[in-house]
């Protein structure tokens, strides 16, 4: 009820900070337009993750989209760092190596990552500490949709999908050859990075190659890297959490004393937080009035380390390596003697190879408008690489993911009003973990689904209806799978209010199967149930958890309601979302309450859930001149999510609201970008809340023309300019490793 209240009153501070200027703003005067704009932050964007050619303004999903200049100014090494200051989005580190997209409190296999509209093979979603298979860096824009109304690419996507989308496969040929080239340095961790592209064409032929290459050093902060009083204060937390749930069990189970595990702290600095990682992409295709096809090859190789203290304490005694010698096998028996001492840091080496073939084909005539076909195939690996105090490293474990994903559409041509997608997708993959931390058995995983999805446009008021079907397999093998069915469906209205605001409302529902870590974490095959012996259970290292999945969880089902209010022309632009998503069967990770040799048990269970929420951005054109104009914009956002029963969902992020100011001239531009992330002090029962903190960051830059064609672009970034010793409460690492300390970018792109 408290929690309850205090979202209230949050909700109205943000609506009377934010949104009265959006829904006030049709008495703010549109009748010029500012003389010198921003071009590629100021033209309507076609929404590619939308089944329909439609502008932003006019989709019925809740889409956000960087492109341009606004991406290039704000990308960085990760997806969820990427995207951390867009409204409904925020970033789950794990440390500095790896970021996912937080949307609406939804994280995991719960947001959607898909590159070209196709969803990514990798392992990102099993383990926190994964990195995803896809590189900000190579994308020509990055479309982020909140809420679960896309049904055209999963139905497990219930907090969002984030589809990162690049020119790997021409489908439209270039008139002339673009050539780019960049070359930045960071002082925060010492990082040279060089990104490059080329777009070409000859004849009905289209060409597309880019590559990158960053290396850094560690990650200078504020202050020392573990914090060891958290870490001692969240320790006696969660015996007393324990013990309660052992009350409420009536279970009295004496624990012995353990001593105190020691960590290596780091002042200044983030211990093992260097990185390496290197990439390209080769397409090309043929492009006639009438369709394309094309094909692309890529290449991803990562390698970066955790945070000191994190996976060392996983590495198992010599006497436990002997009994599950063949349980855990991976063929490098070699490799694995004569390390009986502790393991002095982990590193994570990641290698991925992808292949994708696309095509279209337009109907001048008929029912049939269009089809596209879109297939991928992916080799996926990453290895955990132990090293040693004695200066020896091996593979403590090694996850492998290989398979296909397949997507076909058909567009009908226009019935009166109605236009329509309709289409097929396919997945196929073998996920596979080998080596001392494999608590999960080797996978088949296959779903198959069929959507559809139709609008009406009419007058003023435009109607999306949705439907899909899907059907999910597991199969670990010894008849211990998992075969369920999924439905969804999705409506929404968007009605134009005048010819510069709409309003939308929507509402979902959506059905997700478990995931592999959720059926099978420390699941024995031939019993189709937890191991027997708990001695048999295997820790995972990044969350320090023996966690024991359920083969017999069910469908989790989404049902959620949205509101929203857009202004999309005129001197005044913005939007505000209120959204209410109930959850039945929510499946997550709690604790037990037991322990096995001093280490903590969790298990996945399903409760009913609560996710309730707010976004609002507004812009405002403040000055323009002949040659220059300035903007002033406002954001916020917030997420509260309770079980229905009582207590806080885990790690959900803390409201955030925050101001930028930016200018734009002839050949330059600036910004000065403010957020402040407040206090998040509605925890569950085993996290503790986690200060607030002042963002402050900069960005200038100035384009100089060389001969007709070509431009040099210098270009600096301040970020973290107050140098904020921040913990980001989203992540599991908050006590290890805090957010980046002040650091500036200074970089030169050369464009052809």
């Amino acid at each position: 009820m408290d929690s309850q209240k205090s979202f209230v009153k949050s909700k109205l501070a943000l609506c009377a900070s934010i949104t009265t200027a959006v829904l006030t703003s049709s008495a703010y005067s549109a009748e010029n337009t500012p003389a010198v704009t921003h071009l590629e932050d100021r033209l309507e964007s076609i929404v590619i993750t939308a089944p329909f050619r439609v502008s932003e303004a006019e989709t019925g999903l809740p889409v956000g989209i960087l492109s341009g200049e606004a991406l290039r100014e704000k990308v960085t090494n990760s997806l969820g760092d990427t995207l951390k200051n867009e409204i409904g989005v925020n970033n789950a580190s794990f440390g500095t190596g790896v970021g996912q997209p937080i949307i609406r409190g939804q994280t995991g296999n719960r947001v959607q990552i898909l590159q070209n509209s196709l969803g990514t093979i990798d392992a990102a979603s099993v383990s926190p500490d994964h990195a995803n298979g896809v590189e900000a860096l190579l994308a020509d824009r990055i479309e982020v949709v909140r809420g679960p109304a896309t049904l055209l690419y999963g139905s497990g996507a219930i907090g969002g999908v984030v589809n990162v989308i690049d020119n790997r496969i021409p489908t439209v040929l270039v008139e002339e050859t673009n050539f780019q080239i960049e070359q930045s340095h960071n002082t925060v961790n010492d990082e040279n990075k060089t990104v490059f592209r080329l777009d070409a064409s000859s004849g009905s032929f289209g060409l597309h190659l880019d590559a990158f290459k960053r290396k850094n050093g560690n990650v200078e902060i504020k202050g020392l890297a573990i914090d060891e009083f958290a870490l001692e204060e969240l320790e006696e937390h969660m015996e007393e959490a324990i013990e309660a749930l052992h009350e409420e069990h009536e279970e009295h189970e004496e624990h012995e004393e353990h001593d105190e595990e020691e960590f290596e702290n780091t002042r200044g600095y983030i211990g093992n937080s260097d990185a390496e990682a290197s990439g390209g992409t080769a397409g090309f295709s043929y492009v006639t009035d009438r369709g394309f096809i094309g094909f692309s090859v890529s290449e991803l190789d990562n390698e970066y380390g955790l945070p000191l203290g994190v996976h060392t304490h996983a590495h198992h005694e010599e006497e436990h390596e002997d009994e599950h010698e063949d349980e855990h096998h991976d063929g490098n028996e070699d490799e694995h003697e004569g390390h009986e001492e502790e393991v002095k840091f982990v590193r994570m080496d990641l290698e991925q190879t992808r292949y994708d073939l696309k095509g279209g084909l337009n109907f001048t005539s008929g029912w049939i408008e269009s089809l596209t076909a879109d297939i991928q195939q992916t080799d996926y690996q990453h290895g955990e690489v132990e090293y040693f105090e004695d200066g020896g490293k091996e593979v403590g474990t090694l996850y492998a993911n290989e398979g296909s994903n397949s997507r076909f559409t058909l567009n009908h041509a226009p019935m009166g009003n109605w236009t329509g997608a309709w289409g097929l997708q396919l997945t196929d993959s073998e996920f596979s973990a080998t080596g001392e931390e494999a608590f999960i058995a080797k996978t088949d995983i296959n779903s198959l689904g069929f959507f559809g999805l139709e609008r009406f446009s009419q007058d003023n008021y435009t109607l999306e209806i949705g439907v899909r079907f899907e059907n999910n397999e597991l199969d670990p093998g010894r008849g211990c799978d998992f075969d369920d069915s999924a439905m969804s469906f999705s409506g929404s209205v968007v009605y134009d209010v005048d010819d510069q605001s709409n309003i939308l409302v929507g509402a979902t529902r959506s059905e997700r199967a478990p995931s592999v870590e959720e059926l099978y974490s420390n699941v024995s095959t031939i019993s189709c149930a937890n191991h027997a012996d708990d001695h048999d259970y295997v820790l995972h290292g990044a969350t320090n958890l023996l966690e024991l999945g359920n083969p017999n969880l069910d469908i989790e089902t989404s049902n959620n309601f949205e509101f929203g209010y857009r202004r999309n022309a005129g001197r005044v632009t913005g939007e505000v979302s209120v959204y209410y998503n109930e959850i039945d069967d929510y499946i997550f990770l709690g604790l037990t309450g037991e322990q096995v040799d001093e280490m903590n048990v969790a298990a996945y269970y399903q409760k009913n859930a609560t996710f309730k929420g707010l976004e609002a951005q507004v812009s405002f054109d403040i000055f323009e001149s002949a040659n220059s104009n300035a903007v002033l914009s406002f954001f916020g956002d917030m997420v509260d999510a309770d079980f229905d029963h009582g207590g806080n969902v885990p790690r959900i992020p803390a409201q955030k609201i925050g101001s930028e100011l930016r200018f734009f001239g002839d050949n330059w531009s600036a910004h000065v970008h403010v957020t402040r992330v407040a206090e998040q002090d509605d925890v569950s029962p085993f996290e503790l809340a986690t200060d607030g903190y002042t963002l402050l960051s900069l960005y200038a830059d100035y384009h100089i023309g060389v001969g007709g064609d070509s431009e040099v672009k210098f270009f600096v970034r301040g970020d973290n300019l107050l140098d904020e010793e921040i913990r980001n409460h989203a992540s599991m690492l908050k006590n290890f490793a805090p957010e980046s300390g002040r650091g500036v970018s200074l970089g030169l792109r050369f464009e052809y």
